[in-house]
């Protein structure tokens, strides 16, 4: 009876935390994969209200492929101030405190001449905020031990989340590094087996040289 009573509030926290990331998305952070063509710069508007207004935001970056896996990124306040700006890495990382208004995330890849670059990133809250305040709730209250229990669930689901991203960041990486070894190998073979039919015919047409006599006329005066 009891495992039953566990079980049932367990999948009711769990359906809370669904619902709940699902309404205050803004508040948890925003993820997005992108493509940059060359010679291009493009920004992203983020804007802080309510409940993030004041937290401590983390904004990370990384190319997954392109070039040499480098790109310009900047970050702007609300007020104009740059915050944050790097040339040429392949990824970063910039923690900063929200403010009330609209946030620009820029990426450029203008220094590049033919290559697009794909880029992620990750615009997520510091610290793991509880139920409560993902949902706006700003009357404080006595928690019992099955909210105690659901805030847990929460923290445990987010930290999935994260690692789940990082996850999959990897994957992309290595599975374009493997497949452009692969291309580059295929390139490669194909080149030698080339150079290989050419040296073996060269080599035949060398040596039936030694072996074919010319022959010679002469001339017979009457």
């Amino acid at each position: 009876m009891l495992q039953t009573t566990w079980q049932k509030m367990w999948f009711v926290c769990v359906g809370l935390i669904l619902v709940v990331r699902a309404v205050c998305a803004h508040a948890a952070g925003t993820s997005l994969i992108f493509e940059l063509p060359d010679k291009e710069k493009t920004c992203f508007y983020h804007e802080f209200k309510g409940a993030s207004v004041g937290k401590s935001f983390v904004f990370e970056y990384r190319v997954i492929r392109g070039g040499n896996n480098d790109i310009d990124a900047w970050v702007v306040s609300p007020n104009g101030k740059l915050l944050y700006k790097e040339l040429r890495l392949s990824a970063g990382i910039f923690t900063f405190d929200s403010s009330r208004g609209d946030f620009r995330f820029c990426f450029g890849n203008e220094f590049s001449t033919f290559t697009h670059k794909v880029v992620s990133f990750d615009l997520r809250n510091e610290e793991v905020a509880n139920l409560d305040v993902e949902a706006g709730v700003t009357v404080p209250t006595v928690k019992g031990a099955s909210e105690t229990s659901c805030d847990n669930i929460h923290t445990e689901m987010t930290t999935v989340v994260n690692y789940q991203r990082e996850f999959r960041l990897k994957e992309a990486l290595g599975r374009h590094l493997a497949e452009r070894m692969n291309q580059n190998v295929s390139w490669w073979s194909i080149g030698q087996t080339v150079v290989i039919l050419l040296t073996g015919l060269g080599q035949v047409f060398i040596l039936k040289t030694f072996f074919t006599e010319k022959s010679s006329t002469v001339k017979v005066e009457t």
